[in-house]
């Protein structure tokens, strides 16, 4: 019962047909192909060639915050000047806020960089509104997400802190 063990060939298999070669010529374009694509992104990334790059205008008004959870689910935000309450906002509301936050948040986690240290909300000559963090150099630019995630950011710029 033992012995060698016997493969059929594949149905509609020619026994005298060719192995498939592929030509050298397409191997060799493949392989320059390949090299280019890792020069381009490499030469992108030292020379930001295709980069996006906002250009700085002067500011027309900033204000440093410091946002913390507060016992009721909602967050506090808190003038970082003059460290008293601009704002309070209630828990399920500011979904977009939240997530500009979160989103800064987590790359001050991966740093290990503390609640302590204060975003910057800054609004621009050109008409953007950017929430920056300092510490970790991150941003969000609030403009490019509509008219009312720039309202509720705004109120923040213009509030002013309660007593």
């Amino acid at each position: 019962m033992s012995g060698p063990i016997h493969f059929e060939d594949e149905p509609g298999a020619r026994p005298d047909a060719l192995p498939i070669q592929v030509p050298k010529p397409a191997l060799i374009m493949a392989a320059f192909l390949i090299a280019m694509v890792f020069v381009l992104a490499i030469s992108a990334r030292v020379f930001g060639f295709g980069a996006f790059k906002e250009d700085q205008t002067a500011v027309i008004a900033e204000r440093a915050l410091l946002f913390a959870d507060a016992a009721n689910g909602g967050i506090t935000v808190t003038d970082a000047t003059t460290q008293r309450v601009a704002a309070e906002l209630g828990p399920n509301s500011n979904n977009f806020l939240r997530g500009a936050l979160r989103a800064l948040t987590r790359t001050r986690d991966a740093a290990g960089i503390g609640a302590d240290a204060p975003f910057r909300l800054v609004r621009y000559v050109d008409g953007r509104l950017v929430l920056h963090d300092p510490s970790t150099k991150g941003s969000v630019t609030i403009t490019s997400f509509g008219p009312t995630q720039v309202e509720s950011f705004d109120q923040l710029l213009m509030q002013r802190p309660t007593p």
